[in-house]
């Protein structure tokens, strides 16, 4: 999403709608986005209050609820071209100094042959990385072979966890679980284990494990984590800044769930640009310390990305908070021709 004033400054934002987690399709989000940026016409942003004040109407339009990829990349198209004009980082605008000044990042091993995987575990190492999320297949026993095979190659010093994407019930994943335990094999959390529906089924895995258990798919709203708290469904929520309606909403559940006694993960889609990679690091430094961050995989996932430097962590994850003004990010015009279509046209 590009934005520009009539100065021809511009910003930038992404969103991945996923139809699978909030119902949304390309069409649907374009059509939303088309919505929210007939509303820009006119805008005045005279300061940070009027700003702010209009980034909050669009929940309240309903739009974040319905559309929450869409008002995502509004939003940070939107932050990114406002903190430019005043020269801040996008953190600046909410906290005089970063709440968290430092994030280490995750590796992630996705479903790949045994040589691919090795090449990951290969890269996990030389990156000294000690937090790694495992996907699980859909048979129990491959996922424990699995395990067994990535404990072997790093050791049981590293934090690891799993990612089922709602492949099992509740008794199989249970099952799983005492199955790895009995090869000594621990994890520190185990992400939606069961479909999205059936959030009595992430309480069920929790209480007959003893697993910490990380809501993803069955967690995208308010509304959501208003359930997940009042029933104790769970100890963990993934906040994704695309499923989650953009920036300031996410910032807010992050801060709820916090305060209700949840932990939280910052996660990320597979294929987002450094432009959400940069939007997550820019919460991060707004919010208490992420249990687990996940991120900035760009160069090792996409052909290129729409940014001149990507959005990287260094060596054991790390990285600071960004200190350029926006999102601290310059994207390469050629590019942005080359992989993206001109949708609308709107000059604010």
């Amino acid at each position: 999403m590009e934005i520009q004033d009539r100065e021809g400054q511009k910003g930038y934002g992404e969103g991945t709608p996923r139809s699978y987690v909030t119902g949304e399709d390309i069409q649907s989000t374009k059509e939303a986005t088309s919505k929210i940026c007939q509303k820009l016409l006119g805008q005045n942003f005279n300061d940070r209050d009027d700003f702010l004040g209009f980034l909050e109407s669009l929940s309240v339009n309903g739009f974040s609820e319905k559309s929450p990829s869409a008002v995502c990349a509004v939003e940070l198209a939107l932050l990114d071209l406002f903190c430019k004009k005043q020269d801040i980082p996008v953190w600046k605008l909410f906290e005089e100094k970063p709440i968290t000044e430092t994030m280490c990042y995750s590796s992630i091993l996705p479903l790949v042959s045994k040589d691919y995987l090795e090449s990951i575990l290969k890269l996990t190492v030389q990156y000294g990385i000690c937090q790694i999320k495992a996907k699980a297949s859909s048979s129990i026993e491959e996922t424990v072979e699995t395990v067994s095979v990535i404990r072997k190659r790093l050791g049981d010093e590293v934090d690891m966890r799993l990612d089922a994407n709602g492949a099992f019930n509740a008794s199989e994943a249970t099952r799983l679980v005492h199955q790895l335990k009995r090869k000594g094999h621990d994890i520190s959390s185990f992400e939606q284990p069961v479909p999205k529906e059936d959030k009595n089924g992430l309480k069920r895995v929790e209480q007959e494990t003893g697993v910490a258990v990380i809501a993803d798919e069955s967690f995208s709203s308010e509304r959501d984590l208003d359930e997940i708290v009042k029933n104790r469904f769970c100890k963990g929520i993934n906040i994704r800044i695309s499923k989650c309606g953009g920036f300031l909403r996410s910032k807010k559940m992050v801060r709820d769930a916090m305060s209700a006694g949840l932990f939280c993960q910052l996660g990320c889609h597979v294929g987002e640009t450094s432009i959400l990679a940069a939007a997550g690091r820019h919460l991060a430094a707004v919010c208490p310390p992420f249990r687990f961050v996940e991120g900035c995989y760009s160069r090792f996932l996409l052909k290129e990305d729409i940014c001149k430097n990507p959005i990287e962590f260094g060596f054991e994850g790390r990285a600071k908070v960004p200190e350029g003004p926006g999102l601290g990010i310059e994207i390469d015009e050629g590019v942005l021709e080359r992989r993206c279509k001109r949708l609308y046209e709107f000059v604010l």
